[in-house]
């Protein structure tokens, strides 16, 4: 795999942030509907989508940056 430049680094952790605030707030939400069927079942379907999201772009972007910081050093 090609190493991403400073850039695509930036906006995959920007979209790393943004699955987090999602999945925290579709967790509030888990919280409030706590006892209704349709809610508790459409959060569990949201968050099997943002984690599917974020192994493929969270996980992406934790690994990358300390790898960018490395080639950037030498």
């Amino acid at each position: 795999m090609d190493k991403m430049d400073g850039a695509q680094l930036h906006r995959l952790q920007a979209m790393s942030r943004k699955i987090k605030e999602v999945e925290e707030a579709l967790q509030e939400v888990q919280r409030l509907g706590e006892g209704a069927p349709v809610i508790e079942k459409n959060v569990r379907s949201i968050l099997s989508l943002t984690h599917a999201l974020r192994f493929g772009i969270c996980d992406l972007a934790d690994m990358e940056a300390p790898l960018l910081e490395i080639g950037g050093a030498q």
